[in-house]
């Protein structure tokens, strides 16, 4: 198998992210907006006229990619070909992500081969390609995508300006100016300052050898300089003062309305500023347990112990000291999202890789023992249909509703671990879209995304439907007292329990919308309002 790898490198790992590219494209309009991505819409439309003082709390490439998306989609839906072919907004906004998520296959390819040869560098590629969370996080319009391409970027780059030694070559200051522009793309991504403190503690740590030499001045400067001009260069509304205005409002949870995740029927806290009862420590782990194919659930713990044992040698220990790094304090945070999980799971891909290697390894060891070519034919097919086809096909037959995908361990409860981030507004596109359609001029519709609800009631021609938060008591006293009210198990709060709680004792929904099987919002009309507005 190694040396069939060497030999076809660039082919196999071609497939590779044409595989990647192919499953996170499919079906990716069929799931409407949620608040985040109609953020990206709206900027988008800003940046087109030339104004880039929307959704400041982020930095702008991402959006700015989004524009350049959106704006190709429209020329290409007003063509002759586009207009058999029409691109949905949904997909414009999600195709750059889509395509960098792809890309990313390569990235991790290239770190893990430097660590730990070809062999771990395609099986980490391909798990990362067929992965259901980062798929899943690939086909939303999120910063995170991007974070996590250029940050292995860097680590890459970086790695390799190691791997010279001490010759002081041109080619080396190129990998490291490399390295200083990828993490500077990085925080023009995201403002995750700490992966490049990260990338400094491992080589600290890791001690000087000949593959970790100390930077010279001039690496120094190369690095940081070409981190900080390419950072400015992609993300220059940084300079202006009301960009630190508002991102110092954001951190102090000025733009909060509404407080509390439902996980596993309980509600917790979900913000920094509550350090207790915040989301419980186990998050994570519980949704790489159920989330995961059993499979590479078990080459995960195979690569885990393997990689401890070998501790001590420059690639284990980067998975170690990453894992550790990443798992603890994100544990620890009382604010946790699935998103979030995207730049943990290279780490975990890789670490799977170590395991299925490892176990394949084992198994041709004892298989060599056997004369029997029958036999030795049957137990590696047996061993490429457990690691490589059936997580395969469990990923396929997911689609396009990844996120509600759960092994065996998960016991079939969708929907119940996790809501909020397992639906995050699927369903909401068409709850709207029923209510536009039936709804007496100027009635009421309550919920809990308004930019959601204002782009559809929008785009289906319904500006004169009123929008109200159900989370807020002022909006729904003064709400017309016919409403269409829409209820989410991830959109409810601890503001609006006592209020959904009434309404769903009060009576049935007058539609269910079912996203991959699973009730994902409910429309209930009610004609009195009044008497549900005090949470009766």
């Amino acid at each position: 198998m190694r040396g069939f790898i060497k030999r076809n490198k660039f082919v196999v790992l071609l497939l590779i992210v044409m595989l990647g590219f192919f499953l996170r494209l499919r079906g990716l309009g069929r799931v409407g907006f949620n608040k985040d991505e109609v953020n990206k819409v709206e900027a988008a439309s800003a940046y087109r006229q030339g104004n880039f003082s929307v959704n400041l709390e982020h930095p702008i490439l991402m959006k700015s990619l989004v524009t350049l998306s959106v704006a190709a989609a429209d020329s290409w839906n007003g063509s002759t070909p586009g207009l058999a072919h029409q691109v949905s907004e949904e997909m414009a906004v999600r195709l750059p992500n889509v395509i960098f998520g792809s890309l990313t296959a390569v990235v991790i390819f290239l770190v893990a081969q430097e660590f730990f040869g070809a062999s771990v560098g395609i099986i980490s590629a391909l798990l990362w390609s067929s992965g259901i969370v980062a798929i899943t996080v690939n086909r939303l319009a999120k910063e995170d995508t991007l974070l996590v391409f250029f940050t292995w970027l860097g680590y890459y780059f970086y790695l390799r300006a190691k791997k010279l030694g001490s010759a002081h070559t041109a080619r080396q200051e190129r990998f490291y100016a490399a390295s200083g522009a990828s993490f500077g793309l990085m925080l023009a991504s995201k403002y995750f300052l700490h992966y490049l403190g990260l990338n400094a503690l491992y080589y600290h740590l890791l001690g000087r050898g000949d593959n970790n030499q100390p930077l010279r001045k001039r690496d120094y400067v190369l690095f940081l300089g070409a981190c900080a001009l390419v950072f400015l260069l992609f993300n220059p509304m940084i300079l202006l003062p009301g960009t630190l205005k508002y991102m110092l409002h954001y951190v102090r949870e000025g733009t909060v309305t509404h407080h509390g995740y439902l996980m596993m029927g309980h509600f917790y806290y979900d913000d920094p500023a509550h350090i207790s009862h915040g989301m419980p420590i186990y998050f994570y782990l519980l949704f790489l347990v159920i989330k995961t194919p059993l499979p590479i659930l078990g080459a995960l713990i195979v690569g885990l112990i393997e990689v401890f044992r070998r501790r001590r040698e420059p690639g284990p220990f980067f998975l170690i000291l990453m894992l550790l790094l990443w798992i603890v304090p994100f544990s620890l945070l009382a604010a946790k999202w699935l998103r979030w999980m995207l730049s943990l799971m290279p780490i975990i891909y890789i670490l799977a890789a170590v395991g299925i290697v490892k176990i394949f390894s084992s198994v041709s060891a004892l298989l060599k023992r056997e004369p029997g070519y029958v036999v030795r034919s049957a137990v590696l097919a047996a061993f490429a249909a457990l690691f490589f086809v059936a997580p395969l096909w469990v990923t396929a037959r997911t689609a396009p509703f990844y996120s509600l995908y759960l092994n065996p361990l998960g016991m079939g409860r969708v929907g119940y671990y996790f809501p909020h981030d397992e639906f995050d507004d699927a369903g909401l596109r068409e709850a709207i879209r029923q209510i536009c359609e039936e709804a007496p001029r100027g009635a009421g519709v309550g919920g809990e995304a308004p930019a959601v609800f204002e782009y559809y009631l929008h785009k289906f021609g319904r500006d004169d439907l009123r929008y109200f938060r159900l989370s807020d008591p002022r909006e729904r006293d003064e709400a017309p007292c016919s409403a269409y009210l829409v209820v989410e198990d991830g959109r409810k709060y601890f503001e609006n329990i006592a209020f959904i709680e009434g309404v769903e004792s009060y009576q049935a929904p007058l539609r269910v919308v079912d996203v991959g099987g699973v009730a994902a919002a409910r429309v209930y009309h009610n004609e009195e309002l009044a008497e549900l507005r005090e949470g009766r």
